[in-house]
């Protein structure tokens, strides 16, 4: 069907060509031609269309069959419009001509063959009607459910058309538009148009209206279903190129691109834009204005030349004004959940500006008012999020201001605060150190400098320091076991870049009466889907009671020392470490802690001694403790303090009665190991295969 739309199109063009035609019927019914007429035309062009092979006959008919007067013939042989991507062939037109008080009229068929159809396929047909009154041309083609009227105005000189286009299938297009989208796979949809067509060098204006309107690619990526369209186009040509405006509204449907998604809004979605060729061989927008009211309103520019790069030269947006849920629900929620943001409520209202150039971004500007976001799949939100913020490349900027009522990193409870910004030479920086509630202590934020141009490495620079936060509390929140005393400690230098966070120096915690230290933090995606944690732990002289007291896993005296190297967390989960934990000066050990301990190895205590015997003591005394587990893929290679073959020992006893726990299994599934700490740790005796 593509060739009947690029028929009605090419009707368009070919109007000079009908009136030659016209006229020359006209001449045929004339008294002089009784005997008919018939007329040859090699070669025409016309508005960019090459005609050839004419072949025009009129023929006189007996008075009986009046008021007919003759019999109009017009034969094509082919029909090309090169910037179309247009070729017909053997285009004929047939009707009887009448002759009614000073005016002419024919009402036929018309037939045309698309060049680029397989041999055999039937040309395709339209009815068409005629008239010429005062020498102005009217002309309709139907071919259900389309419907073509053109009618010829203006004086000689300066002729114009009328054209009123009805319920064209936009699916008759599809060949002629795949020419201009390779990937356009499928169209739909009816096409409504009120057009002038003026003379050469006129404005030409277009009323027109698409209904139920939808399109699909190839490749899934872009498609659109149930949207319409209606507004007002204006073309203005020229030798030295062409301007397009558009002033409509958009009603209904969705578009997607990508991960972007919309359900657009039934009714009242304005876009408008001027679009018109650059004398620097590429396109400039201008005006661009898309206004959802209460939702979601745009008003931008751009510049763009193809054959350059970067092809985007220059992107203007003036305004971007979000109201949110509404604009999250209708316009966001596909970007949003493709970065794994699924889960984000929101509030509140968003305005930001920008501009770019071949460089990339020159200035931007962003206003929150009462902005309110929370994920509590992630633990993270702000709520009364308000301020200004300037950036640009160059020189200084503005400076502005972001405060919150309250907030939340990680399930970690965050108190209010106000902080100032500025930025100079592309980094927007804190002003002053601030101070943020969390836990009973604070954490302040020292330094910080955000890059948002650095097209890679360190966009974003921070310090900060942890006051007396308490350890209790900040347990309870991650849910873990437990954890007396206070963290505190200085990070000197945190930097971010290509979605991974990374801590320089270390963290040092003071825990169990004793110290850990973290080196090489390091958080990947710490936004986003999966978010990998990698550090290196070492800890010294923990007071053992305090620990199992913490874990609840029996008691043990005395001091533990050791280290967690190469530490990896996939989605806050272990899935890799090397872990050593040894107490060699010795101590005291509960028969629930033996019971914990064998179980983790799957060994058991020494032969000699009889479970009654050991029944009627509760402590016993160990003078080494040692366990270590090396996790990769999910299995736990494990080792003590020493290897006897394939046995290594895990506590080695001290004084009367002497206990020895050896291991027997060297490779353990990190679940199965799991499974039984939570077992020891409940009073549950631990299964051991």
């Amino acid at each position: 069907m593509a060739t009947i739309g690029a028929l009605f199109t090419a009707w368009l063009r070919m109007l000079p060509i009908i009136r030659v035609a016209a006229l020359a019927a006209i001449a045929a019914c004339s008294p002089a031609a009784a005997t008919g007429i018939g007329a040859s035309i090699a070669k025409l062009q016309a508005e960019g269309i090459v005609v050839q092979g004419i072949q025009i006959n009129v023929s006189p008919v007996l008075p009986e069959a009046a008021p007919a007067a003759a019999q109009f013939d017009l034969s094509v042989a082919n029909l090309d419009w090169p910037q179309a991507g247009l070729a017909l062939q053997q285009l004929r037109a047939r009707c009887p001509l009448r002759a009614e008080q000073g005016s002419w009229h024919c009402s036929g068929q018309a037939e045309v063959r698309n060049s680029a159809d397989a041999a055999g396929v039937a040309p395709l047909q339209a009815a068409f009607s005629a008239s010429l009154e005062q020498g102005q041309l009217q002309l309709e083609l139907n071919r259900a459910p389309a419907r073509l009227s053109l009618r010829q105005g203006g004086s000689a000189d300066e002729t114009h058309w009328q054209i009123q286009l009805r319920h064209l299938p936009l699916n008759w297009l599809d060949r002629w538009l795949r020419d201009a989208w390779p990937a356009l796979s499928k169209i739909d949809g009816q096409l409504a148009a009120d057009a002038r067509w003026p003379a050469a060098g006129q404005r030409q204006q277009i009323d027109y209206s698409v209904r139920d309107g939808g399109f699909d690619t190839a490749d899934g990526l872009h498609a659109a279903a149930h949207v319409s369209l209606a507004g007002k186009l204006g073309l203005q040509t020229s030798s030295g190129g062409w301007a397009l405006s558009h002033q409509g509204q958009i009603s209904g449907g969705e578009v997607l691109s990508g991960a972007f998604h919309a359900k657009l809004a039934e009714q009242g979605t304005r876009l408008d834009f001027q679009l018109a060729a650059d004398a620097s061989d590429g396109y400039r927008l201008n005006g661009l204005t898309f206004d959802d009211p209460g939702v979601l309103r745009l008003k931008a520019s751009a510049r763009v030349a193809p054959a350059q790069a970067p092809a985007l030269r220059e992107l203007v947006v003036d305004t971007l004004e979000l109201s949110l849920p509404a604009a999250q629900q209708r316009y966001l929620a596909g970007l949003l959940g493709a970065a794994g943001w699924q889960g984000l409520d929101s509030s509140g209202r968003l305005v930001a500006s920008a501009r770019l150039d071949e460089q990339g971004i020159a200035t931007a500007a962003l206003q929150l008012d009462a902005l309110d976001m929370a994920d509590s799949s992630r633990g993270i939100g702000v709520k009364n999020l308000a301020g200004a913020l300037h950036w640009q490349r160059e020189g200084e900027a503005a400076a502005g201001s972001l405060a919150w009522q309250s907030a939340s990193l990680y399930s970690l409870p965050l108190g209010p605060s106000q902080t100032r910004w500025q930025s100079r030479d592309g980094a927007l920086s804190l002003l002053a150190p601030v101070k943020v509630s969390v836990l009973g202590g604070a954490l302040e934020l020292l330094s910080m400098a955000v890059h948002p141009a650095a097209a890679s490495g360190e966009r974003v620079q921070a310090s900060l320091a942890v006051h007396d936060v308490e350890l209790a509390a900040l347990s309870q929140a991650l849910g873990w076991p437990r954890f007396g005393g206070k963290l505190g400690g200085a990070v000197p230098q945190l930097r971010y870049a290509d979605e991974k966070l990374e801590m320089a120096g270390g963290l040092m915690l003071n825990v169990f009466d004793g110290t850990l230290n973290v080196t090489g933090l390091a958080l990947e995606r710490p936004f986003g889907v999966l978010p990998s944690l990698s550090a290196d732990i070492a800890f010294s002289n923990l007071d053992l009671s305090l620990v199992t007291g913490t874990f609840d896993i029996g008691d043990i005296s005395g001091r533990l020392s050791g280290h967690v190297r190469e530490l990896r967390l996939l989605d806050w989960q272990p899935v890799a470490f090397d872990a050593q934990l040894e107490a060699l000066a010795g101590g005291r050990i509960s028969q629930r802690a033996v019971t914990t301990i064998s179980s983790v190895g799957g060994g058991g205590i020494a032969a000699g001694l009889q479970a009654r015997v050991l029944g009627l003591f509760d402590t016993f005394g160990y003078a080494r403790l040692g366990i270590g587990c090396r996790l990769r893929n999910a299995v736990c290679k494990m080792r003590g303090l020493d290897a006897d073959g394939a046995h290594y020992t895990l506590v080695e006893g001290r004084g009367l009665p002497r206990i020895q726990i050896v291991g027997h299994q060297g490779d353990v599934d990190w679940s199965v190991l799991v499974d039984r700490l939570k077992a020891a740790a409940s009073g549950t005796k631990p299964v051991i295969n």
